[in-house]
């Protein structure tokens, strides 16, 4: 795997190789049951109260999975 904006090759592993559900249609969300923490901060960034850093997410996401952001 190779992300776009670094120049850092990150090798497939058990880790990273797992597959999750992509949802392309808003409506699929209504039948996938969230916790309610999840669900609650989901309705704040709908309704604008909650604002998401798209950078500051994928950095704590790879940083969950054991991967050093650039």
């Amino acid at each position: 795997m190779c992300m776009a904006h670094s120049p850092k090759f990150i090798a497939p592993s058990a880790k990273t190789s797992t597959r999750a559900p992509i949802f392309t249609d808003p409506a699929a969300m209504d039948e996938v049951k969230l916790s309610p923490r999840v669900e609650a901060l989901r309705k704040l960034v709908a309704s604008g109260q909650y604002h998401v850093s798209p950078r500051r997410l994928a950095h704590q996401i790879m940083r969950a999975s054991g991967l050093k952001p650039a």
